[in-house]
């Protein structure tokens, strides 16, 4: 009971500290922020965590687990890889809109000295795991042989950030226009014959409610 109330507490404050850190940054967060914040005494805080630099570093990687956790159950489907692949940037997208944890993991990536390790960078794990599925597409036979695993992988990771980017517009629906850039791309990406369909709008509800029918994989050329 003790451990699972000290997990508790760890897993508050550094929700905490992401929203902090999401909505101000890391120079302009404070450890009494934070601790207010959680309701949680700066004793605990400081019991937890020696400082505002491993706050930060647990987020980094908090938000990294998250993506690899979310990323293997997204591959326990039974669908081509590059539905998969589909799947993944609408996931990216999905957490920068709506994950604290998230944009401050990437927040603080920009703001500190990273290391490239997807263990600790949110930008380096998504690079990594839009390869790993893209090898598997690859592997599948599902991609054209021309389109090698480590350009489609930039080009997933590419859709991802101008998504992002486009968040500040109300009116846009990010998954709305990624299933559009899906649409437009596909025929060039998939071999012939590529399997029946796939989703644009991606697999989940949470994505796809907005895309209730499936959209039919225009018949590539060649």
């Amino acid at each position: 009971m003790r451990q699972e109330r000290a997990e508790l507490t760890r897993h508050t404050l550094t929700m905490a500290a992401a929203r902090s850190f999401d909505r101000a940054g890391y120079q302009r967060t404070t450890l009494f922020e934070v601790s207010r914040a959680a309701a949680v005494s700066k004793g605990a805080l400081s019991f937890h965590f020696g400082s505002k630099e491993e706050l930060a570093d647990t987020v980094r990687r908090e938000a990294c687990t998250r993506t690899c956790m979310a990323t293997e159950q997204l591959r326990e489907k039974d669908q081509p890889a590059l539905q998969t692949l589909i799947d993944l940037t609408h996931l990216v997208a999905h957490q920068l809109a709506h994950d604290h944890l998230a944009r401050a993991a990437v927040k603080l990536a920009r703001e500190l000295e990273t290391p490239g390790d997807p263990e600790i960078n949110p930008i380096a794990c998504w690079r990594q795991v839009f390869t790993d599925v893209a090898r598997e597409a690859e592997k599948d036979g599902t991609l054209r042989c021309e389109a090698t695993a480590e350009a489609v992988a930039e080009l997933s990771f590419c859709l991802v950030s101008g998504a992002h980017a486009e968040q500040t517009d109300k009116d846009v629906d990010i998954h709305q226009r990624l299933a559009a850039h899906w649409q437009l791309l596909l025929p060039g990406l998939v071999a012939h014959p590529g399997p029946g369909y796939l989703l644009n709008g991606g697999t989940e509800e949470d994505w796809s409610h907005s895309h209730p029918q499936p959209r039919r994989e225009p018949t590539p050329a060649g």
